[in-house]
């Protein structure tokens, strides 16, 4: 039998605990956020509904934008941070030809579809 994913991040990274993010270090790291997104978004290969492929910034960035709350949406970003393992705040530069962002986006979205939009088996 298949069950159903958890519908929040809360419980699967243990973020929950931590204080909500600042407004101003919210708004920080949702233009670092975007900007990470929209360069990957813009160099994905298309893909269409038989290649079996999926457009993974594009789910990491439709995820984040349904979550229901402002306190999921800092979850998730504290989620999409820690796994791309760049800081959530702070001014610097982030190099958008670094193959490991790539890679720890990457993995952050087939962590997101396979733990969350498939099917469960027990």
């Amino acid at each position: 039998p298949h069950h159903r994913h958890q519908s929040s991040l809360e419980g699967i990274v243990y973020l929950s605990s931590e204080a909500p993010l600042e407004p101003g270090q919210r708004n920080q790291a949702r233009r670092k956020f975007y900007d990470i997104i929209s360069y990957f978004e813009a160099t994905e290969p298309r893909s269409d509904e038989f290649s079996g492929h999926y457009n993974r910034p594009l789910l990491v960035r439709l995820t984040y934008e349904y979550s229901r709350s402002e306190k999921s949406q800092d979850i998730f970003l504290r989620a999409f941070f820690q796994s791309v393992a760049l800081p959530i705040d702070g001014e610097d530069d982030v190099d958008l030809d670094d193959t490991e962002l790539e890679a720890a986006l990457v993995r952050f979205a087939e962590h997101l579809f396979d733990n969350f939009f498939l099917p469960r088996k027990i």
